[in-house]
């Protein structure tokens, strides 16, 4: 009871007030009001942009056949980009527009929609494979010098993304390789042996590893034989 009488006090106190600075109270309530309905508007058209793009991607996939032309099924990838532009769906259509530029062998096409991704999506989800599409487009074009510059910056700038991180140290290594840097070629086959000693890519640095070393002087460890046991850690 005594509760229920300091409420109904500390409302008869507070009237006034609230009679005074009504219209500001109206005002600023209108102000919250608006604010929190656009952020309500701007989530439920980002999510319906979302969903979307998602349907466009489906409907394009449905109704390409399975023997389209190439051009046609670049158009179709670069028209849901340009219609979602900042959306993950968007983002993956552009990426797979590029590399159907690169498949057709159009390497400085390739390049081109590449460097578009990391131009529009710096930060994107897939700015490492789109980096590493640079690359790879690159050395397709014979500019092994870029190509091994962009091949370091995937390295040292996208180190969040080791799928790619490794797969560009692999292609480095198979360009140093060629180059008769051999040294330089087993160490980088090296570092992605250890990261991926069980998967593919791993297994392909280990028999390139088997390989160098009857390319490079006597040291103290060697590589691991052709058929490492799966507990073998290869250090120089």
């Amino acid at each position: 009871m005594e509760s229920h009488d300091a409420a109904a006090t500390f409302m008869l106190k507070l009237w006034p007030w609230i009679e005074t600075n009504k219209n500001k109270l109206v005002t600023g309530t209108a102000i919250v009001l608006v604010i929190v309905l656009g952020f309500f508007l701007y989530f439920w058209r980002r999510d319906a942009n979302r969903i979307s793009a998602g349907d466009a991607v489906t409907q394009n996939m449905l109704t390409l056949q399975p023997n389209s032309p190439p051009a046609t099924v670049f158009q179709s990838y670069m028209d849901v980009a340009s219609d979602y532009p900042n959306t993950p769906a968007g983002e993956r259509a552009l990426l797979q527009a590029a590399t159907i530029m690169f498949t057709q062998g159009k390497y400085p096409d390739s390049q081109h929609y590449f460097q578009q991704y990391l131009d529009t999506h710096p930060d994107g989800q897939f700015s490492g494979i789109a980096a590493l599409g640079v690359a790879k487009s690159l050395e397709a074009e014979g500019k092994i010098n870029d190509a091994e510059g962009a091949y370091n910056h995937v390295i040292n700038d996208f180190a969040t993304d080791g799928q790619s991180v490794n797969r560009a140290r692999f292609c480095l290594a198979l360009l140093n390789l060629q180059q008769g840097r051999y040294q330089d070629a087993f160490s980088l086959f090296q570092t992605v042996y250890q990261a991926d000693q069980y998967g593919p890519l791993g297994g392909e640095a280990r028999n390139y590893l088997v390989e160098l070393q009857s390319k490079l002087p006597r040291q103290p460890s060697t590589a691991p034989s052709a058929a490492p046991s799966p507990s073998f850690n290869l250090s120089h």
